[in-house]
């Protein structure tokens, strides 16, 4: 207890130095001000591109973390140590780790708990850009290792640097999608068993020649700080580094209770070099990874070899002790379970190690020899394309990603079925230790040496046992978990921002605002399909209830939405004078009045900015559907970028010219809903103009309509634009946190 006293007070007090020392000076104020500001800053980490647009500007965005060691503001020039989260244009996708440069821009504090303590929004290209001799040298490394890449296929360009360098700026969102279904994307990032591959090598090595320990070591010592080097010197490489020596020792001095300590006391010394650490995710994964090698990989690996061949034991091992040990926590930011992780792991697993070898060989050849070296990456490249062929694979299979519950149900949830899962490996090797023992008093076995896998007669009751006890047991701790998602208000997918629900052939979108308040755009058209959706989504306050026209597709379910939830504002737009006698009975119930809406209604609800964008004013004698409000929000994202969506009803074709010119040129969006469910009327002038990232088409699973049409659908396709049909994938979830739109699994 005195121990862990000393380690708490050891902590605390090191937070409040750092954070004396990162606001020391007028930088405080000027962050509490935020003001624009001239800096030098020093880069941490390299530019790359945020995959949604910013509020601060059209065209690319880019972001980078660097720290401000001087600064001039309000002709005061002072020194600081001030991480910040820098985000600027296109000339700023260039730099690179270790940059010393100088730009202006405004300070924005950042949320509480970050490693930054600003947003530093560039107003100016990066100026008197120079680079320490072996930073610049590494960078070119790094971008000739690219390069060299140019004649593989899409898949190895886009695997290989993330795999060996810990880039993931190279590889598509399918590809990406498919690693992250399959618990795969952890090979993308550098971590301690890339460490353990680097090491492990240089030891063998060494053996090999015959290199005395001191030497070997020595080697080992070399080899990493020219790893850390190549992959970057930042926080999370350096926890890898240590993590990777850590599994390292594990495995090779057999001592787990050593490993255990030598652990306890790196993540002390991370922690007191960089507090921050406690609230990273990457960080808490790598701990726990690395806990799960020492505490239950070797048990569970005995487990498996009384039914498996050692070496097939060892590899299920691994990926079967860190799912347990991660599980927990891995929910909390992807709210669903990737069901066929161990297997793809081991599938993916015996390549892994001779990609990164490989890899980092070629690397170090090809300032050397350029051309062997570069047939070394391709050799590493080709053998991605097994990686990637696992990841699609069983990212294609049924039921490969299972909705699951966030926070602490979640957790839960999956701490249960991963205890279940080690409840019937167990169970296993005790039958199979078992009947190995009643078949030894019997008599010797048919064949084999007597273990549980190469006896013919111990097959039978393993495979009973497996189908009786593990199985259920799993299936157990699955079926918590997604009863918790399903049933727990505001449980699943804590992450996500935006919803289509699935209200069959109608619309019904919902914009998180807050923790439990959102707007919501047109209501389906049955009472219960869209409450249901707002249960689930945890919904209790509607900040604005926007009915873009008087269709019943539209309003029909505006009871389901109203009912036991708090209500503020409500707009429409219609062709006619007068609201139907039922949407009218029911504001009338729930103590509302509607606003008609037109062209330059703005707004703000939480973290989203609103804005009308039709009917306009002078729009008198329009049919129904083209009085359908159009919507554009904008959703403020937590590293100062943005989502913006628009929403455009059941708008027809007839209307577009008028509203793209109402929205001029240079007019952007990142999602589209796509008009009147992708009906033929509604066109594709929007498709093509606005060339979305991702379209949302609202429509019910075989309607009588045709919709979405195929000339809408070939449209999209032709853009190059993601499509999310709720007839095909249920509710749709999107996820814009930290400046990504990431599609989380239909319910």
């Amino acid at each position: 207890m005195l121990v862990l006293c000393s380690c708490t007070g050891l902590l605390a007090l090191m937070v409040g130095v750092q954070l004396s020392q990162r606001l020391a000076g007028p930088i405080e104020g000027a962050i509490t001000a935020e003001e624009t500001i001239t800096a030098r800053l020093v880069a941490t980490g390299d530019a790359s591109q945020l995959q949604a647009p910013g509020r601060f500007g059209s065209g690319p965005r880019f972001h980078l973390t660097a720290t401000i060691v001087e600064a001039t503001s309000a002709g005061m020039r002072f020194e600081a140590d001030t991480p910040v989260l820098v985000l600027g244009g296109p000339d700023w996708s260039g730099v690179r780790y270790g940059e010393r440069l100088r730009a202006s821009g405004k300070l924005v504090r950042a949320d509480p708990g970050q490693a930054v303590e600003a947003l530093l929004i560039a107003s100016t290209e990066p100026a008197d850009r120079t680079a320490p001799p072996l930073d610049a040298w590494v960078s070119g490394l790094r971008a000739h290792f690219v390069q060299s890449l140019a004649p593989l296929p899409p898949d190895a360009r886009g695997l290989l640097p993330g795999m060996v360098l810990g880039d993931k700026e190279h590889q598509g969102s399918g590809l990406e999608d498919a690693m992250r279904r399959t618990g795969l994307t952890h090979l993308l990032t550098v971590s301690g068993a890339n460490v353990s591959y680097v090491l492990g090598f240089v030891y063998l090595l060494g053996s090999a020649v015959r290199l005395p320990r001191w030497l070997k070591a020595a080697a080992g010592v070399a080899s990493l700080a020219g790893f850390v080097l190549l992959v970057r010197p930042e926080p999370s490489v350096l926890r890898a580094a240590v993590m990777g020596s850590i599994g390292v020792a594990a495995v090779l001095s057999g001592r787990r209770r050593a490993s255990l300590s030598f652990l306890a006391l790196a993540v002390l010394v991370l922690l007191v070099m960089d507090p921050w650490l406690a609230a990273n995710y990457s960080f808490i994964l790598s701990v726990l990874a690395t806990l799960s090698l020492v505490l239950l990989g070797p048990a569970c690996s005995r487990w498996l070899q009384r039914f498996l061949p050692v070496p097939l034991a060892h590899a299920v091992a691994m990926p079967t002790a860190a799912q347990v040990f991660c599980a927990p926590v891995i929910v909390q930011l992807q709210p669903e379970l990737a069901l066929y992780s161990i297997p793809a792991n081991v599938a993916a697993g015996p390549v892994v190690p001779f990609i990164t070898i490989t890899g980092m060989v070629g690397t170090a050849l090809l300032p050397l020899l350029p051309g062997p070296g570069t047939v070394v990456l391709h050799a590493a490249g080709w053998m991605t394309l097994w990686v990637a062929a696992v990841a699609r694979w069983f990212s294609e299979l049924p039921l490969a990603a299972v909705p699951w519950a966030g926070g602490p149900v979640g957790a839960a949830g999956a701490a249960a079925g991963g205890l279940a899962l080690l409840w019937g490996i167990r169970r296993m090797a005790a039958d199979s230790r078992s009947g190995t023992d009643r078949g030894t008093e019997a008599g010797p076995p048919e064949t084999g040496t007597g273990r549980g896998h190469s006896g013919s007669g111990a097959r039978g009751p393993i495979l009973r046992l497996a189908c009786g006890t593990a199985v259920p047991a799993l299936l157990l701790g699955a079926v918590a978990g997604l009863v918790a998602s399903l049933l727990v208000p505001g449980s699943p997918r804590q992450s996500w921002d935006v919803a289509a629900c699935d209200v069959g052939q109608g619309d019904g979108v919902v914009v998180r605002t807050g923790e439990r308040s959102a707007i919501v755009v047109d209501a389906g058209p049955e009472t219960d399909m869209m409450g249901r959706c707002l249960d689930g989504l945890g919904v209790e306050r509607i900040d604005v209830l926007v009915l873009t026209h008087m269709h019943l597709d539209h309003y029909g379910g505006i009871d389901g939405v109203l009912a036991g939830r708090q209500t503020e504002r409500v707009l429409y737009s219609s062709a006619k004078e007068a609201l139907p006698e039922a949407v009218h009975a029911s504001l009338q119930a729930h103590g509302l009045a509607a606003e008609r809406a037109s062209a330059g209604l703005t707004g703000s609800s939480g973290a989203a900015d609103w804005t009308v964008h039709w009917p306009a004013e002078d729009s008198a004698g329009l049919s129904e559907n083209d009085s359908s409000l159009v919507v554009e929000i904008k959703l403020r994202v937590n590293t100062g970028g943005e989502v913006r969506m628009l929403l455009t009803g059941d708008l027809e074709q007839e209307q577009l010219p008028k509203l793209t010119r109402y929205l001029g040129p240079d007019f952007t969006v990142d999602v589209l809903k796509i008009s009147h469910h992708g009906a033929r009327n509604g066109g594709t002038a929007l498709i093509t103009d606005l060339q979305p990232a991702a379209a949302l088409i609202s429509v019910g699973a075989e309607n009588d309509y045709g919709h979405p049409a195929a000339e809408i659908l070939s449209a999209l396709r032709a853009a190059g634009v993601q499509v999310l049909r709720t007839d095909q994938l249920g509710t749709v979830l999107l996820d814009a946190d930290h400046g990504r739109l990431s599609v989380l699994t239909g319910r």
